[in-house]
């Protein structure tokens, strides 16, 4: 939420090693920022998408930060630093913002532990029972309209305009 831009600069790779495409949106300003209303369009955004992890089928990875919205300065590709890029910022975690956002996810996770909806351990099947109209799970098309492809294999973009 506050790159747009990767920022691999101190990789030593003149800044041509990570992916350039970040699907990222920094809300109009790169980096940090002291504007209230861009930080708090960014809190919501990360809100945003803790929450569609940890409410999601499957497994939630979250990366180590995350739960309180760690940045590596823009670096997409720190696999190789040991400093204050890949690092936890600790003094960073007890601020407003970060503490807000730790306590909104221990939420997401409370929630995600009492509803059994979300803690699915098996793949979805399809029909409930053989013979049976009712299914775990469905294709849909575009237009909302129950497919023909109920067999759990990912349909082609080209077949049903999904991408």
């Amino acid at each position: 939420m506050s790159y747009n831009e990767k920022h691999n600069e101190a990789n030593g790779e003149g800044n041509r090693d990570g992916d350039s495409h970040n699907n990222s949106w920094n809300m109009g300003v790169e980096g940090p920022t002291d504007d209230s209303a861009i930080r708090e369009q960014r809190l919501v955004q990360m809100r945003n998408f803790l929450a569609t992890l940890l409410l999601s089928q499957g497994t939630p990875m979250l990366v180590a930060g995350g739960e309180f919205g760690r940045t590596q300065g823009g670096n997409n590709n720190a696999y190789c630093q040991d400093n204050p890029v890949s690092w936890l910022d600790w003094d960073y975690a007890r601020e407003p913002e970060a503490v807000g956002l730790l306590d909104f996810t221990r939420r997401l996770i409370a929630l995600r532990r009492q509803h059994s909806i979300l803690q699915r351990r098996s793949f979805f099947q399809g029909p409930l029972a053989p013979g049976s109209a009712e299914y775990d799970v469905e294709w849909l098309s575009p237009t909302a309209r129950r497919s023909a492809r109920r067999s759990g294999t990912t349909p082609s973009c080209a077949a049903s305009a999904c991408c």
